[in-house]
């Protein structure tokens, strides 16, 4: 399999994407599934240059679920990753096929609710992870490999609760 990572954090590439998981994988791609980024010059340029000597894509939600399976068929590891729960569950409903996120980091803003160190959830936030469990999409937040993973559900009951049919 080619993806090596799949990944949800409101910074998209940053230190412990590069660093901590770029050494542990080793990436050749890393793609920002990113609307807003994807249609600005300037944050594609910018996300580009954070990550020296990999290539690096800026593509919205649609052309990654296009693209999705055949990125799995290519060589070397690559790396997606997604701003929010809601573009995760986005893409999932356009078609690509996606067993486990990482949930990097989903930091405080106004109207969330703190789960953990890093993992701050909202009432949308809740429904796409419900409807990703619903899928059998696994959410596992873990913020660097040298951290355990552990399931998004042992934050917050609530999403296992009301995921079930």
């Amino acid at each position: 399999m080619s993806w090596a990572l799949h990944r949800i954090d409101d910074r998209l590439i940053h230190g412990q994407v590069v660093v901590a998981w770029g050494q542990r994988l080793n990436p050749k791609r890393i793609w920002v599934v990113d609307d807003a980024s994807a249609a600005n010059d300037w944050e594609r340029e910018l996300l580009a240059s954070a990550a020296p000597g990999v290539d690096v894509r800026v593509i919205t939600v649609a052309d990654a679920a296009a693209a999705h399976a055949e990125e799995d068929a290519a060589t070397g590891g690559a790396f997606l990753l997604v701003r929010s729960l809601p573009a995760a569950l986005a893409l999932v409903e356009a078609g690509a096929r996606v067993a486990a996120f990482n949930v990097g980091g989903l930091h405080y803003a106004p109207g969330k609710e703190r789960l953990g160190e890093y993992v701050y959830l909202d009432d949308r936030d809740r429904e796409a992870a419900r409807a990703l469990l619903r899928a059998g999409v696994e959410l596992y937040v873990q913020d660097i490999p040298a951290a355990p993973p552990r399931p998004l559900a042992s934050l917050d009951p609530t999403l296992v609760e009301q995921a079930s049919p």
